[in-house]
């Protein structure tokens, strides 16, 4: 993960170790109707008993957000999906390419560079410029002509970048070809148990996880895990 704007402390008040993942609320896609929307993880630790050792995970998040592309060398299902490269050629994940950029959200007045430029051969983003048409919001996305194949060999969506600079991507899905993609990401993240390395494709469940909303000023949440198993998140400064 990243160090800066925003920091999440998981503190385990249960008996036994514990694995704990970070994942972003998904993205809205109103470009596309009735998108399947894919989420990964994006850190995940192990921790014991708080009360007894006084540790702690620290999850770092960066409050920039980016639009990011991926494309897989072959066909995979969302199951197998690892949406994860490092930019280490000896760690990289074979016929795999990723690409972000930082971005800006259109806003009510102004003319934000809210809009990247897709290209597929090699894979990559351009500079972000202003688009018009691109929601108050979102930023946008602008997706060459390409044939998916019956399993899509692309994906675009929110992106974070990891600490050795390792692309993840977030939220993200399909992409239509030869039009404007817009995403709507919202800057709230779940804490929640179970071993999930970053990158690797999650099943998106909000129930029994914490909810730590950035949209509400806050730089930092600590939550707790009780030990009935139940989550509390308390925004700090």
């Amino acid at each position: 993960m990243t160090s800066s704007s925003y920091q999440i402390i998981v503190r385990n008040l249960s008996q036994t170790t514990q694995y704990f993942y970070v994942f972003q609320k998904q993205a809205a896609f109103p470009s596309l109707t009735n998108p399947s929307i894919l989420s990964s993880s994006l850190g995940c630790q192990s921790v014991g008993n708080y009360t007894s050792s006084g540790a702690q995970i620290n999850f770092g998040l960066d409050s920039q957000i980016y639009a990011g592309a991926l494309s897989t060398g072959q066909a995979v299902t969302p199951s197998e999906f690892i949406a994860l490269i490092t930019l280490d050629a000896t760690r990289s994940i074979v016929s795999t390419t990723t690409a972000a950029r930082a971005i800006t959200l259109t806003t009510p007045s102004g003319s934000p560079d809210n809009c990247t430029t897709l290209s597929l051969d090699p894979l990559g983003l351009s500079v972000p410029a202003y688009q018009s048409k691109v929601p108050v919001g979102a930023f946008g996305m602008i997706v060459p002509t390409y044939t998916p194949l019956p399993v899509p060999e692309l994906y675009c969506g929110v992106a974070a970048l990891n600490n050795d600079q390792a692309i993840i991507l977030s939220s993200y899905v399909a992409p239509a070809p030869n039009a404007v993609l817009s995403c709507i990401p919202e800057q709230i993240f779940f804490v929640t148990t179970g071993y999930q390395p970053p990158g690797s494709a999650v099943s998106y469940d909000e129930t029994n996880a914490a909810c730590c909303d950035f949209t509400t000023g806050y730089a930092t949440f600590t939550v707790i895990y009780n030990a009935n198993g139940t989550f509390l998140a308390t925004g700090g400064p």
